[in-house]
């Protein structure tokens, strides 16, 4: 019988033939608060238990102890030799102790299964089992979580006194035992990782109440039997291999296995009735003890000819160690598996075994076969193998000794026996190339862009060989040349082919570390293969930058990372083709920037970030009121946001030790969070009385600081929540940023009063008089690391360095920015400063000279309000108002490069000429710019005269005029050509200009205003040619097609529409609405773009661009004009409109695009 399959996290036990659900009447509330402990899955639904007749004295011993609630010893510890079934014993256990009420829960660990081999999980797994499995024990726990929110955070002695020791102890009943069964102690992680368990369990086990039982298993392990051995607690069973008892327990196993082979062969004439008393002896006395050798000699005799096979086994003598039993019945096994002078046989053997051996995980023998494509079935030679291999349902060693047999040259006995790992990976390497080079192409699925993917996969080989080729060949350190050639066919030819795959298997994130990693090996292994490197270095920058649309849809490998890929990198000149996918004139970028990621995901501001002390993971607040942890490599969120406040999120920050995240809010709340699992671990700090700006820990992490709007500075305990010292009161008005300095001492404040003050940590009194220099807000303050200096940030543009000891400002200000600096931080070495500001850069400055900037960091679109340098000061991370996070290389070489040629902020107007050879835009810079739709180059002077915003453009109908309608109520006429101003400025209008338009004829122009009026214009004179009306907010206008009439769109209680009759002196209302021109590409709201002429998705916007954004297309082309002031025209092939790959299908999936 197996034990129950227990799946810890949903609180269910399947056990086979029979489904058991523990305490179903429990409370809710009481199992969800369990959940919280995270434990670790348990599978035991393999798992066997000892055959009747097995065991009987030992099962004997461990249940009379068990049950036996008066025994001063509570802890039993059974260990010996691997493969001597202490695992079945275990499982035997556990199982009558269910059966009888007793048991309390079941452990059991694997080295090959990550989540059973973690140390760190063990006491809150075998408190979530106590609790399921005791309904008054789980209470208890619940009461402990619910009363210590943070308990699992804390370090696993506090874990286990106030998960175990206390909720058992309030419970416990002193007639009744409570037994917990832990098997396998040796494989829950490495003995310097259990380093720390060891020692709790020694010392807590032992302070539970006398009526609970454990019972651990392990193998003789030195820690192990350093920690547990000749304590007088504990009572110890080591197995003896050689006993009496042993070996009549191996021979009553094998006596079962060999009447299975006597009755499979019965009434064939083998003779002498074997397998026989005889045959059993020998074959006990061959075991030495071992269990596994005798289910491994079984499963070899009961397979064709068992009398052959028996004498085969039983030839030879005895071996002397159990190790040598084991060779010496595997060397046998092989001998009789075939026919080793047969090459084609060997060569079988050898492609088999090898993949085997170093295969990621087990394959199926299809898999297997498509992988080595011998044209023999692998299901023939594991037919030889039976007794070795288990060939269902997938192919793996039977025992894992076996492997060690295979790979240990002085035990296999023959070299075609004999396996080195490191050629067998090479070879497996190739063999992966050469499969996925066969099948990979292009649109693999027969996808369409038009709709969600449904359960599009791929093969189990495929899959296998996309996931872990990389992994493979990073292994090989010789014969490198053997596997290049392959390595350069792939990448030449299939490497989007692979994102392309990676993204089916939903598996793209993990493209980019497998990228990161084949970079560094080729960078070290064979750096003369320098085009290849260049490749896969442009293959780790796109599968990074443009990792969120790939991961949105296979296709968009192609539609839209590979066309908005740097037009010098190899990876866009050897895959892009103009007559296939989309072009962006002039290229979007000429070559990689030091943007490394775009994370998005927030739906407002990111006010702000912070990277984990590890570096591998970062925190963001945003004013969509979410948290949000990321993965720092992949940009992937690493679970859904943390949900709670009610008002905008300003402030985050990591623990030191990476394992809590602090919050605060609009909502004037500080929430605590772990941040592993993203569950809340504290009450909410509740005292200020305004919103919370800025929040920090201490360098020990045991305090929070918090400045804001209620102009104080208040100091918490971590595992209390309580306010340690009564608020810091000085500032005049809102505290904007808090820090610590390193010694935890000391705690540095800024403010909207403009001042910067220093309090002690301890007793809450300011230690020297405030630091007095910027004439603005400061915003942001940051301390060196050695804490002698402090750096502040002001809505005055500058930067400022202060001595920490004496307040005296170090340099001069740093100068450069031109809007206020939203954010400051210091490198790790404490050499540079990063700084973040509302003109959309980040600017990086040496910390010992008042110097202009060393790099200035440009591509966000909005105002940067957070940095944080990563733990090594390579990355910078950045927070914005274009609610995207950012990751950059701070030593980037064209990082300093000027911003592209464009306008200095947003652009709110954009337009095709009427050939579609031009592009004009206007700005916020109050500028008006022409640009080449096919080059992308600026082909006219900047107009300039407004001023105000630019709002509106338009070419004339011949392409010679501009017509443009600003902020500053005008509307002007410019030549197209010279970008002087034809007329004088239009006046009228007594409110910013929205929209204007010229006529189909080019004689008029209509403009619609904030002011509630539509005006007529003569281009000539520049004259009303009609009397204005009035209507509510124009947004928009426009010419009918034949110019008899106009229409507008204005907002009264929602979007509205009017159509007015232009033919007479006077505009009149009219009530058709057709015949005017509709904008047939668009971009939704997720980032598709789509053609609605044939409602087909043909692209897709990428993150790093704001979804906020100015459009304007010419039927197979669109203008877009970003937040940042960027302006690029975006070509569609002819055959995008008719391919496949962008129809819409009925039937399959839901649409992608809808038009809003």
């Amino acid at each position: 019988m197996a034990y129950p399959n227990i799946d810890a996290r949903h609180g269910m036990f399947n056990h086979v033939g029979r489904d058991l659900y523990i305490a179903p009447d429990r409370d809710e509330s009481t199992g969800r608060i369990l959940r919280q402990l995270q434990p670790a899955c348990m599978d035991a639904s393999d798992r066997a238990e000892c055959l009747p007749g097995t065991r009987v004295a030992m099962i004997q011993l461990i249940m009379d102890w068990a049950l036996d609630p008066i025994s001063t010893q509570n802890i039993f510890w059974v260990h010996g030799l691997a493969g001597i079934g202490k695992s079945t014993l275990s499982t035997t256990i556990a199982n009558r102790c269910r059966d009888q009420g007793h048991l309390g829960a079941f452990l059991f660990f694997s080295r090959d299964v990550a989540e059973r081999s973690n140390p760190a999980t063990v006491i809150r797994t075998l408190a979530y089992q106590i609790g399921l499995f005791n309904t008054r024990a789980g209470e208890a726990i619940a009461t402990a979580i619910a009363k210590f929110p943070s308990v699992c955070l804390s370090p696993l002695s506090v874990q286990f006194q106030k998960l175990i020791v206390e909720p058992l102890a309030s419970v416990t009943d002193e007639q009744t035992t409570l037994v917990l069964v832990i098997d396998g102690l040796d494989e829950c992680g490495t003995a310097k990782k259990r380093e720390l368990l060891l020692e709790v369990l020694v010392e807590k086990l032992i302070q539970l109440p006398p009526s609970i039982r454990i019972l651990i298993t392990s193998r003789s392990e030195h820690d192990i039997c350093s920690a547990f051995g000749q304590r007088p607690q504990f009572l110890e069973q080591k197995f003896d291999i050689a006993s009496g008892v042993n070996t009549d327990d191996i021979s009553s196993y094998l006596h079962h296995r060999m009447e299975r082979v006597r009755s499979k062969t019965k009434g064939l004439s083998l003779g002498n009735q074997r397998p026989n008393e005889d045959d059993i002896r020998r074959l006990t006395e061959r075991a030495s003890g071992l269990f596994v050798w005798a289910s491994t000699a079984s499963d070899f005799i009961d397979g064709y000819d068992p009398r052959k096979r028996m004498d085969i086994v039983l030839k030879g003598g005895v071996a002397s160690e159990a190790e040598d039993t084991l060779d010496i019945l595997y060397r046998t096994a092989l001998e009789s598996a075939g026919n080793w002078d047969d090459e084609d046989f060997v060569a079988d053997f050898i492609s088999l075994v090898g993949l085997v051996l170093v295969a990621q995980h087990p394959l199926s023998s299809t898999a297997i076969d498509r992988l080595l494509c011998t044209g023999r079935p692998c299901a023939y030679t594991i037919s030889h193998l039976g007794c070795v291999l288990q060939q269902t349902p997938t192919v793996r060693p039977l025992h894992p000794s076996f492997a060690d047999f295979l790979t240990t040259r002085s035990r296999c006995g023959r070299n075609i026996w004999f396996f080195d790992r490191i050629p067998c990976k090479l070879n497996l390497a190739i063999l992966c190339l050469r499969r996925l080079s066969q099948v990979l192409c292009r649109n693999i699925c027969s996808m369409t862009l038009s709709v969600d993917l449904e359960d599009e996969t791929l093969a189990e080989d495929v899959k296998y060989a996309c996931m872990f080729w990389i992994e493979h060949i990073c292994a090989i350190k010789d014969e490198i040349t053997s596997v290049i050639l392959d390595l350069d066919f792939f990448l030449n030819r299939h490497l989007l082919h692979w994102l392309e795959a990676m993204s089916i298997l939903r598996k793209s994130r993990d493209a980019i570390g497998l990228l990161d990693k084949l970079f560094i090996w080729m960078t070290s292994e064979c750096p003369n293969s320098g085009i290849l490197i260049e490749l896969v270095y442009d293959a780790c920058r796109l599968s990074r930058t443009f990792a969120a649309s790939i991961e949105e849809h296979p296709l968009l490998v192609y539609f839209s990372a590979l066309p908005f890929a740097p037009v010098t990198s190899a990876i866009y000149q050897m895959f892009h083709d103009v007559d296939t996918f989309p072009t962006i004139a002039g290229g979007y970028q000429q070559s990689w920037t030091p943007q490394l990621l775009v994370m998005a995901g927030h739906e407002g501001f990111v006010r702000s970030v912070a990277s984990s002390p590890d570096g591998n993971r970062v925190v963001s607040g945003s004013d969509d009121h979410t948290v949000r942890v990321w993965d720092a490599r992949t940009g992937a969120q690493i679970f859904p946001p943390l949900r709670g406040h009610q008002g905008l999120v300003y402030a985050v920050a990591f623990s030191p030790d990476g394992i809590l995240i602090i919050s605060g809010s609009g909502d004037g709340i500080i929430r605590v969070w772990d941040a592993r699992t993203g569950a809340e671990v504290l009450p909410l700090l509740r005292g200020h009385e305004r919103e919370v700006w800025t929040v920090a820990f201490s360098p020990n992490g045991s305090r929070i600081a918090s400045g804001s709007g209620d102009k104080t500075v208040r100091i918490w305990d971590i595992i209390s929540g309580a306010e340690v010292l009564p608020a810091l009161r000085g500032h005049e008005n809102s505290v904007r940023s808090v820090v610590f300095c390193p010694d935890g001492t000391r705690i540095v404040s800024g403010s909207d009063d403009h001042t910067i003050r220093i309090w002690d940590a301890n007793t809450g009194g300011e230690v020297l008089a405030p630091l007095r220099g910027h004439n603005d807000v400061v915003r942001a303050i940051a301390l060196s690391p050695d804490g002698t200096r402090i750096v502040s940030g002001s809505n005055d543009q500058t930067i400022r360095i202060w001595d920490a000891n004496s307040g005296v400002q170090l340099l001069p200000p740093l100068r450069g920015h031109s809007e206020a600096v939203q954010s400051v931080a210091f490198s790790p070495d404490g050499l540079r400063i990063a700084s973040g500001s509302s003109d959309h850069t980040i600017r990086i400055w040496n910390a010992n000279s008042d110097a202009e900037a060393l790099l200035v960091l440009r591509r966000h679109d909005a105002s940067v309000k957070s940095v944080s340098f990563s733990l090594n000061g390579a990355w910078i991370t950045s927070g914005s108002s274009d609610k995207t996070v950012r990751v950059w290389h701070t030593t980037a070489s064209d990082a300093n490069l000027p911003s592209a040629p464009g306008h200095k902020d947003v652009v709110r107007a954009i337009a095709f000429s009427p050939d579609g050879t031009r592009v004009v835009s206007g700005s916020n810079d109050k500028t008006i710019r022409v640009w080449d739709a096919r080059s992308g180059v600026e082909v006219v002077p900047a107009m300039k005269g407004h001023e105000g915003m630019i709002l509106s453009v338009a070419f004339s109908p011949d392409g010679s005029q501009i017509v443009s309608g600003s902020e500053d109520t005008t509307v002007r006429v410019w030549d197209a050509s010279s970008g002087d101003e034809v007329l004088a400025p239009l006046r009228g209008h007594d409110d910013l200009v929205r929209s204007v338009a010229f006529s189909p004829d080019g004689r008029k122009i209509v403009s619609g205003s904030r002011d509630r009026s539509i005006r007529v214009w003569n281009v000539g004179s520049g004259t009303e040619a009609i009397p204005p009306v009035n209507e509510h907010f124009v947004r928009s206008v426009a010419f009918s097609s034949d110019g008899t009439r106009i229409i507008s769109g204005s907002r009264r209680n929602g979007k509205t529409r009017s159509v007015w009759d232009a033919k007479g002196s006077r505009l009149s209302r009219s009530s058709t609405s057709d015949n005017f021109s509709r904008r047939n590409i668009d971009v939704v709201q997720d980032r598709w773009i789509v053609d609605f002429s044939d409602n087909r998705t043909i692209s897709f916007l990428p993150y790093m661009i704001d979804v906020d954004i100015c459009l304007a297309t010419n039927g197979k082309s669109i203008a877009i004009g970003t937040p940042g002031g960027r302006v690029f025209v975006l070509h569609f092939p002819p055959s995008l409109f008719t391919s496949s790959e962008s129809r819409v299908i009925k039937g399959r999936g839901r649409p992608i695009a809808r038009r809003s």
